[in-house]
């Protein structure tokens, strides 16, 4: 019993504490935009050049997000990777700790290194500590000529100064020949996590409830039945759109969409090609930011949806700062932009039609223009 003392006035403070387990709305908003950059990535079919490509942007979107969150008071680096990896159920425990240990081991040496700028987009420029001045670049791990399987893997990947790449000839260190070994044991895990998947989930089907081999299938017979008629021209109509633009769900991308239509009495098989354009700030020069070419074979008034990206936004900065010829402080302040996309559709070598996100776009589909551009527009 607590005794009464005269003039004394005992005041209880009573403390609220969540209920254990209770989640941080920042911190699953957070850690939710960032699982969408974490699906787990089906193991390389060989050293395909391309990979490397898109594990570096997948890995540069990443470690943005990571910085992002902890610029701006949000989860800390550790702990929003963690609960990033808590809304994938997809993800095998090996997979997520030899990959989240990857990205967080690019973004620690990012951000010692000072390599991310003022708007917590990589650049990749070393402008803290040693080494100022120079440039860190992106290497596997394991090369792709050791172990090919892994070569398109976020475990895979680290950053590390120009001057300490990896010397092709070298033969792997111990701790590599021991991360290897993980390497391993997280593709055997992925390919039974796979097996499992694949009889839980039967393939995927259309609208109409048709796999894509059952569609194949339907095609042929169509053909075979329209005979000379399946070789015409076909009457093609297209329908595109702008439906998203850098952000954590596009993994920093802009995203176009077109419905393909075939509007003619017979089958056909039509290329698709897709065109995105982006210009620089100063001169508003035109280049091609991404281009995909994709083969449809469509029965009669069957349709068909396309859905293509951009690369990541910041991959586009540098050479179009470049082109422009910005000096540094105008390139500390520049930016990307996209200007819209253009789609043409063919049969054979034949153009039988084309849109674009605007007039002028449109005309650079155009066969009978004078001079299309397209062809002449400069990659970046």
């Amino acid at each position: 019993m607590i005794p009464f003392l005269p003039g004394v006035i005992l005041i209880f403070l009573m403390t609220v504490t969540s209920p254990l387990g209770a989640e941080d709305p920042k911190m699953n908003r957070s850690a939710k935009a960032l699982a969408t950059l974490l699906a787990p990535t089906p193991s390389s079919p060989g050293d395909k050049p391309a990979d490397f490509g898109n594990l570096r942007q997948r890995m540069i979107a990443l470690v943005e997000a990571v910085e992002a969150s902890n610029r701006t008071n949000g989860p800390g680096p550790e702990s929003i990777v963690s609960k990033a990896y808590d809304f994938r159920d997809d993800v095998g425990n090996i997979e997520r700790l030899l990959s989240g240990n990857a990205i967080l081991g690019v973004w620690r040496e990012a951000h010692a290194r000072g390599l991310f700028n003022d708007f917590g987009k990589f650049n990749g420029e070393i402008t803290k500590g040693r080494g100022a001045g120079g440039a860190c670049t992106f290497e596997l791990i394991i090369p792709a000529g050791v172990y090919p399987q892994v070569s398109n893997q976020i475990a895979n990947v680290r950053l590390v100064p120009e001057e300490s790449k990896r010397n092709p000839e070298s033969p792997l260190s111990l701790r590599e020949e021991s991360y290897r070994a993980e390497l391993v044991k997280m593709l055997a895990e992925k390919n039974r996590t796979a097996a499992v998947t694949r009889f839980e989930n039967p393939p995927p089907t259309n609208a109409l409830g048709v796999t894509r081999q059952e569609s194949l299938a339907l095609w042929q017979k169509a053909m075979d039945e329209a005979g000379e008629a399946g070789k015409r021209p076909p009457n093609i109509r297209l329908e595109g759109k702008v439906t998203g633009t850098p952000s954590h769900p596009t993994r920093q991308r802009w995203r176009v969409e077109t419905e393909v239509i075939n509007f003619s009495v017979h089958p056909t098989e039509t290329t698709i090609e897709i065109y995105l354009i982006g210009y620089t700030e100063k001169k508003r020069d035109y280049y091609l930011m991404a281009k995909s070419s994709h083969t449809l074979k469509l029965r009669a008034n069957e349709s068909h949806h396309l859905e293509v990206f951009s690369k990541a936004e910041s991959t586009y900065k540098k050479a179009a700062d470049d082109r422009d010829a910005l000096s540094k402080e105008e390139r500390s302040e520049s930016r990307v932009y996209f200007r819209g996309f253009v789609v043409v559709a063919k049969h054979g070598e034949g153009v039988v039609t084309y849109i674009g996100s605007d007039q002028r776009l449109t005309e650079f589909g155009n066969p009978k223009a004078e001079k299309s551009p397209l062809a002449g527009l400069p990659v970046f």
